[in-house]
């Protein structure tokens, strides 16, 4: 689920679950998002030093990100990383529909 404040800015996105396209460990629709999340959270902080708070203790498979507001260019590269996830994501999702949902809304 990606959140998008009144800009189209993405300010959360959590994702629920696992996809179940094949036994833990060898589902590559699983390994394919938790990559692009995972990416996006660790290139925050390594590129941008941007700590995006996460809440992944909440059950095996799930992560919730707030994604914090910054100033002018910074903001940019932020979302860019963001939109990048989004769309890697919506990628595994048009080619597995059966197994990966992306839904957005307006906070």
């Amino acid at each position: 689920m990606i959140w998008r404040d009144e800009q189209r800015r993405i300010a959360k996105f959590s994702v629920r679950g696992h996809a179940g396209a094949a036994d833990p460990g060898y589902d590559i629709v699983c390994a394919a998002v938790s990559i692009l999340v995972t990416n996006a959270i660790n290139s925050s902080e390594h590129l941008l030093g941007v700590v995006v708070a996460t809440d992944d203790e909440i059950a095996p498979g799930d992560v919730v990100c707030e994604v914090p507001v910054l100033q002018g260019v910074e903001q940019e590269k932020l979302q860019l990383l963001m939109e990048s996830m989004v769309y890697g994501i919506r990628q595994v999702a048009d080619a597995y529909p059966d197994f990966v949902k992306l839904t957005e809304k307006s906070r």
